[in-house]
């Protein structure tokens, strides 16, 4: 986990105990973790030079606790706010639905420490009577406690990355010959396994077992010349690894995938597709999966305009060094009021000095807008402002009274809208956190097939909508797809790289995919579809 987000985690949770205790700092705390978030300088440095303090929403309380997580300590604070409050209501307070009174009153009233004991007072209709509950309620209670069951294993990829990236330089650095089978290398959105095949014959260093072991990650060693099949094995389908032992696989003897399915014959097969596809012999044509290198620019990214941290300048400085060709600004717009959405004034000027840059050939930013998807089904904005954008993103911000038909209406009338080009993160749904709107997806595919408009794939890695199943479904239906970064600060433009594993996995080439194109053929991409 990144400096920044263990001090933001940390005030969170400091925030959720004050509150379960009443006590007045909990706003505070709460604040700073925007206050955090949107800090643009280098938080280390500003905690060392006493700067950070100075900063607008960050005080005294908040600056503390970010000097000391940054040290290695638990905040000074904790002790005397976690006083009194059982562990496990921290845990509760992580079911959807139940805020810090609610929480407050399952301990208070019904003496509820534990989402096990929380659980067993469900099933004895303990909360019905509770107020502020209700039988509705308690469903849907105990329905989170079960999902969390299930979850519990599970955990984002920018997660994973991260317990991940250290055992491999690892291995690297002692020179140890290994192959990849973690969920991850196969595109999995969410991942459950974090394994590495290492060649037995190699000599692990005692540190290097011990920073696997810390980061939840199995090693397994296998003779070196059976590196090749053990990793195909454990990333593959029955019927792909059944066609590879077919031709000899199980006797060969290779130290890589990719060096088994050459000495058998094949082109070989990217670990995101080798569970649905059979392997392809060699000089016969296979599709060209899309790759980073594949993208030329990347829409749908934020500015300290509205909630993100970069400004104009460090977002295209951080386009061109991971090598895009443009990049889309895409901030909130007006009704977007928790995410300081531009109002139409602040949208006219930031399109002007993007265009105005791009007179005077810096031509990296396109000007463009994340609208909301109002409730009507309409879209922030006049048409004609919204059409003298270089794209516009329409999203589902309020979710309102949710249902299946109202949010399959929205998204086909947004899709039909003709300053529209693509819609933004569709489904809404917040991985191991909030699940997705319901909706009639096949509709929104026709919608948008009949008017051009683009389905994205939000590759921020909390989001990674749209999942592979309706990935596929888009392919199919000739939609194209627009995979974002959805950047609030110049560094997570790499979430890229996290929607380009997906969408591998869902086997969409360049053709499916609307930022292959460049500049000048999107432009007319878009005129041709208004």
């Amino acid at each position: 986990m990144s400096e920044r987000r263990n001090v933001m985690e940390a005030l969170k949770e400091l925030a959720l105990l004050a509150e379960l205790k009443g006590d007045r700092r909990a706003k505070t705390l709460q604040s700073g973790v925007w206050a955090i978030r949107s800090f643009e300088d280098d938080l280390r440095t500003a905690v060392e030079e006493g700067t950070l303090i100075a900063t607008r929403g960050i005080g005294k309380t908040v600056a503390g606790v970010a000097s000391d997580v940054l040290d290695g300590l638990p905040p000074a604070i904790r002790k005397e706010l976690a006083e009194g409050i059982p562990p496990g209501l921290l845990d509760i307070a992580k079911i959807r639905g139940l805020g810090p009174k609610k929480v407050k009153a399952l301990f208070e009233e019904l003496g509820i420490e534990s989402l096990g004991e929380l659980e067993y007072a469900c099933r004895e209709n303990r909360l019905v009577s509770l107020s502020g509950f209700g039988p509705k309620t308690q469903e849907k209670v105990l329905g989170e406690i079960l999902r969390m069951r299930r979850e519990a294993h599970l955990m984002r990829r920018d997660i994973a990355e991260e317990k991940l990236a250290p055992v491999l330089r690892a291995l690297e650095v002692a020179n140890v010959r290994f192959e990849r089978i973690d969920d991850l290398l196969c595109g999995k959105d969410v991942v459950s396994s974090l394994s590495i095949l290492v060649a037995e014959e190699a000599k692990l260093p005692e540190a290097l077992l011990t920073l696997a072991q810390e980061n939840d990650l199995s090693i397994r060693a296998v003779p070196a010349s059976r590196l090749g099949y053990e990793s195909i094995a454990a990333t593959a389908s029955e019927a792909h690894l059944e066609a590879l032992i077919e031709c000899g696989a199980k006797d060969a003897a290779a130290k890589s995938a990719e060096e088994l399915y050459r000495q058998l014959g094949f082109l070989p097969s990217p670990p995101e597709r080798r569970h649905f596809v059979l392997p392809v012999k060699m000089g016969k044509a296979r599709p060209e999966l899309v790759s980073l290198v594949s993208l030329k620019g990347a829409f749908h990214n934020h500015t300290i305009a509205s909630d993100g941290s970069g400004t104009l300048d460090q977002m295209a400085a951080a386009a061109n060094s991971i090598g895009l060709a443009y990049l889309g600004i895409s901030d909130h717009s007006e009704s977007a009021h928790y995410a300081r959405g531009l109002e139409e004034e602040r949208l006219r000027r930031q399109r002007d000095e993007i265009h105005a840059r791009d007179a005077g050939g810096a031509s990296l930013l396109l000007a463009g807008t994340e609208a909301d998807i109002l409730l009507d089904g309409g879209i922030d904005f006049d048409d004609e402002l919204l059409l003298s954008l270089d794209f516009v993103v329409a999203s589902i911000h309020q979710r309102g009274a949710v249902t299946r038909e109202k949010t399959t209406a929205r998204l086909v009338q947004a899709a039909k809208h003709p300053a529209v080009d693509m819609i933004g993160h569709p489904t809404g749904r917040l991985l191991l956190a909030r699940a997705p709107m319901e909706m009639d997806f096949e509709a929104v595919l026709r919608a948008c097939a009949e008017h051009g408009t683009a389905l994205e794939l939000n590759a921020n890695p909390a989001r990674l909508d749209l999942d592979h199943a309706m990935l596929v479904q888009a392919k199919e239906a000739g939609v194209k797809i627009s995979i974002a970064a959805d950047a609030h600060a110049p560094g997570e433009l790499r979430n890229l790289e996290h929607g380009i594993s997906v969408a591998r996995r869902a086997g969409l080439t360049t053709e499916d995919v609307l930022n292959t194109l460049g500049v000048g053929e999107f432009r007319r991409w878009r005129s041709q579809r208004m």
